[in-house]
């Protein structure tokens, strides 16, 4: 990426100054400590000198260029934009350019294509505009691409989590099925236990009954020797019935009329 334009050398000159500028020299001992790394100092040089022109775009730019320079993008966004209010084209075009590069420290590609586009607007001969431009559009692709893909991700997880629960609600619902089939087949096994213990409870009692009846049977039974007696008996009591017929009649016969 191309470096920052830089206004430090160019203060004296654009401004005018003298050697008994107090602005002059506080820029002058900014420069030094800005060519040496020591941004810290330079930064606080320039915003002392601001104190005395703070309506001075090209101090604003030298602070967001230290700014910058310390890793502060924002602050030193807000510094460029401030130099966007000047005169000459060619400092708001320098300042579209910075603001470009701290949008790509930030990664914010897409606000830093739109900043070099506005700086090859205001000066089309720019080559390090020109270079980062083309270097920010493949970042935001590339950027645009990765958001495509994140966004995509919750799509597969969804029909993943879908997919999970369609199996774990089929997976349930044969688990229920075998319940009720092992149910169903308890249930049959306790009637077909009912029903042979009815039937053996039936058999037994036909059994008894059976026996019962056998019983009854042989008790009912009599052996010959009974029936004679038994035919005997029942010869004594008609010919006791036929005497009793008999003296009833005599009786009647020897009433006296």
């Amino acid at each position: 990426m191309g470096t920052l334009w830089v206004l430090l050398g160019i203060w004296l000159v654009v401004c005018g100054a003298t050697v008994g500028d107090p602005v002059a020299s506080k820029s002058a001992e900014a420069l030094e400590h800005y060519q040496r790394g020591e941004y810290d100092q330079a930064l606080q040089l320039y915003r002392d000198a601001l104190l005395d022109r703070p309506d001075a775009p090209e101090l604003h730019f030298n602070v967001g260029d230290a700014l910058f320079k310390r890793g502060e993008y924002d602050q030193a966004l807000r510094e460029f934009e401030r130099v966007l209010s000047a005169e000459e084209a060619k400092i708001q075009a320098q300042a579209h350019y910075n603001m470009g590069n701290s949008f790509f420290q930030q990664q914010a590609f897409e606000q830093a294509v739109a900043a070099y586009k506005q700086a090859l607007e205001l000066d089309a001969d720019d080559e390090d505009a020109k270079v980062n431009l083309e270097l920010a559009l493949e970042k935001l692709q590339e950027q645009q691409q990765q958001q495509q893909e994140q966004d995509s991700e919750p799509d597969q997880q969804d029909q993943e989590q879908q997919q999970d629960s369609e199996q774990n609600q089929q997976n349930q619902d044969q688990q229920e099925d075998s319940e009720q089939d092992q149910q169903d087949q308890d249930q049959q096994q306790q009637q077909d236990s009912e029903q042979d213990q009815q039937d053996q409870q039936q058999q037994q009692q036909s059994e008894q009954d059976q026996q019962q009846e056998e019983q009854s049977a042989e008790q009912q039974s009599i052996s010959p020797e009974e029936a004679q007696q038994l035919m005997d008996a029942l010869k004594n009591r008609e010919l006791e019935a036929q005497k009793r017929r008999f003296r009833a009649t005599g009786r009647a016969q020897d009433r006296d009329w």
